[in-house]
């Protein structure tokens, strides 16, 4: 095994400096997997809008466009935070 999947370290300090909480046990893991997440669905949404306009490839136009389009869906039509049991199922498939 070895090989670590994320900086669990790193990931903590950061919440950390940007929150002024301590993390509780295992909520790195839900906040790594909700980035893994976003950059997916990021990926896949800029991919359709880098198609849409002709592109040949994912530019930082498509990824903006993708960015503001997944935003305004995700959090003002859905309009709530996800548990950890919606966040594993999702990730898992």
């Amino acid at each position: 095994m070895g090989t670590k999947a994320y900086p669990k370290s790193t990931l903590k300090k950061i919440v950390k400096a940007h929150s002024n909480h301590t993390l509780k046990k295992d909520a790195d893991v839900s906040i790594y997997l909700n980035y893994v997440l976003f950059m997916d669905s990021l990926i896949k949404e800029a991919a359709i809008q880098s198609k849409q306009s002709g592109e040949r490839g994912l530019t930082t136009r498509s990824v903006k466009k993708a960015t503001r389009v997944s935003m305004t869906t995700q959090f003002i039509v859905n309009n709530y935070s996800p548990t950890v049991q919606d966040i594993l199922a999702k990730f898992k498939g």
